[in-house]
């Protein structure tokens, strides 16, 4: 299972991406339910970070929520 990070994250972000990465593929093994989304709070030296984990078929793929989202990646918002 590929762990991909999306964004360009700080190294301490960065290192909360990869310790939900790991978590998570410890919790659901190498195929999750596909498309499904869980959030961990993960905490690295005094600061906290939450980070979404989305399931892809063939890829585990960490996106801080830590930062605004773009607005075309909005629920129900056309693009």
């Amino acid at each position: 299972m590929r762990h991909i990070i999306k964004g360009n994250p700080e190294r301490t972000e960065r290192a909360a991406m990869k310790a939900a990465l790991k978590q998570h593929q410890a919790k659901y093994g190498d195929y999750g339910p596909t498309k499904k989304g869980v959030t961990y709070t993960i905490k690295v030296s005094e600061e906290k970070f939450f980070i979404e984990i989305i399931n892809r078929e063939k890829s585990y793929v960490a996106t801080s929520m830590m930062r605004p989202r773009d607005l075309s990646k909005v629920w129900g918002n056309a693009a």
